[in-house]
């Protein structure tokens, strides 16, 4: 994956559609986490990750 940060799970899911592989989802159990999210708990991480996984998506699309 050439992207290092919140782009590279859909980098792997586009290069693996391109690829024609199949791919399924496996649902795994969460411990609760103890802290808060550096995304998801502030407005600047939750626009950083969507923005850089839109430029990710229109990057390899």
């Amino acid at each position: 994956m050439v992207d290092e940060n919140y782009g590279w799970t859909i980098e792997m899911q586009i290069k693996a559609a391109q690829a024609g592989l199949k791919t399924t989802e496996i649902p795994v159990d969460y411990r609760k986490r103890i802290g808060v999210s550096k995304v998801s708990g502030t407005v600047k991480g939750v626009f950083g990750a969507g923005y850089k996984i839109l430029w990710t998506i229109y990057k390899y699309w």
